[in-house]
């Protein structure tokens, strides 16, 4: 297969050289601009790969690059920017990397000017690309344990909802063949200043969120122990956990004991995924803008439930991040001083 698409990386931090790489390793794709606001590191990772050009100003390379993909691995607070750019320069394929966006009104101003300039968006949640989840994703739609009930995911601490969480939540649903949301309900504490890739994050929260036909998925971050140990999904007529080196483990009223599934392997990736969404070969990318924007709305959700004291009934309706808003009236005030970023530190901190 001939080289048919010019490709461009914006941010040219760890996700950036994981996309570079990819890329590289795509047989109809050709590298051949990266852009970051740190000319050193754009000019590091181009000549790791072999790209021709490095710019500081992502708008004059989407201007002078003809550029027919472009991938956006930055943190999430200017990605929605860089996206909107990318559209309405004309740029017909978009893979940025989650979470999709700071807030959901970011989300849906992404996905509006993608539509009006007929670009392809999709976000780089890699796990629907697995082996584990997408056997999983058909066990599940097979009824291998009947109705879905439950979903429990307690994670890594010190990580952040917008990090970590939008991994978890995606999966829920990849899992469960995307469903809508019916209703969310969160709890979350800020008494500190902490930061995330630059963005507010909370000291630690929980969210209870309900699916239609009535699977819940609860998330916990940062609660005191006990860890209540559980599968990764549970159903009316069985369960589901994760096994060693990919494999997955089902116990179904069908059959008695602990069956092993050994996945098939994946035929693609997120990259290919994107060509070929891009050529009319597959009817939508399996992680468009469209189905990250529930992802997103649900981590939001979580951080509205406080805000409203209620439960939220879906779909939320606040642009705004209900975090920041919370912040920004007093709801959440700082209590112990001094801002951090738990990703990378701020400037002058070590």
């Amino acid at each position: 297969m001939g080289i048919t698409y010019r490709v461009g990386v914006v941010g040219c931090g760890g996700m950036g050289r994981h996309h570079s790489r990819a890329w590289t390793e795509h047989p109809a794709a050709e590298l051949v601009a990266a852009a970051d606001i740190n000319e050193q590191m754009a000019q590091k990772v181009a000549d790791e790969f072999s790209i021709p050009t490095v710019y500081t100003d992502y708008n004059e390379m989407f201007r002078n690059a003809d550029l027919d993909i472009v991938s956006i691995p930055t943190w999430q607070g200017i990605r929605a920017e860089i996206t909107i750019a990318a559209a309405n320069a004309g740029i017909k394929g978009i893979i940025g990397e989650k979470p999709m966006a700071a807030s959901l009104g970011e989300a849906d101003d992404m996905i509006e000017a993608c539509e009006r300039n007929g670009a392809k968006l999709a976000i780089g949640h890699q796990s629907r690309f697995t082996p584990p989840r997408t056997e999983i994703r058909r066990l599940v739609a097979d009824g291998a344990i009947g109705q879905p009930t439950m979903f429990y995911d307690r994670t890594k601490p010190r990580a952040g909802l917008l990090n970590i969480g939008t991994h978890v939540i995606d999966r829920w649903r990849y899992i469960l063949s995307d469903p809508e949301t019916l209703w969310v309900i969160g709890q979350t504490s800020r008494t500190t200043d902490r930061w995330e890739r630059r963005s507010r994050c909370e000291d630690l929260c929980v969210g209870l969120v309900c699916f239609e036909d009535g699977a819940r998925g609860l998330y916990e971050s940062d609660l005191p122990e006990p860890i209540v140990p559980i599968s990764l999904i549970t159903g009316t007529e069985g369960q589901i956990k994760q096994g060693g080196d990919g494999e997955i483990l089902l116990q179904s009223e069908k059959a008695s004991g602990w069956q092993t599934i050994q996945p098939p392997p994946e035929e693609t990736n997120q990259y290919r995924e994107l060509t070929d969404w891009m050529e009319g070969k597959v009817p939508e990318h399996r992680s468009s803008g469209r189905q990250a924007r529930y992802t997103v709305e649900i981590l939001m959700a979580i951080y509205e439930s406080l805000r409203i004291k209620n439960v939220v009934t879906m779909p939320l309706e606040t642009r705004e991040s209900p975090l920041e808003l919370m912040v920004a009236d007093g709801t959440l005030p700082v209590l112990e001083e001094g801002r951090y970023d738990i990703r990378k530190p701020f400037p002058g901190q070590k």
